[in-house]
């Protein structure tokens, strides 16, 4: 059994809403970094740390938008965020 197109187990397509790391962890990670210049490393290390409750955030929502995708029968499910 493969997963893909056309392979043995259904699989969605390629969608930013099912990727939290796409959908948000990135983004915030660049503008907390880019906001302004970080001045030294030590500053960038502060930036870039994410506290655990941000990641339990992101697991929140990817499993409500796990939901979103099922309900949906697999189709586009933003409108529906």
């Amino acid at each position: 059994r493969w997963i893909g197109r056309r392979g043995a187990i259904e699989w969605p397509p390629r969608s930013p809403d099912l990727t939290p790391l796409d959908f948000f962890l990135w983004g915030h990670l660049k503008f907390v970094v880019y906001k302004t210049l970080p001045e030294n490393i030590n500053d960038l290390r502060q930036r870039i740390a994410i506290p655990a409750n941000t990641f339990q955030y992101v697991h929140s929502e990817f499993q409500n938008r796990l939901y979103y995708c099922l309900a949906n029968n697999g189709e586009h499910f933003e409108h529906l965020l």
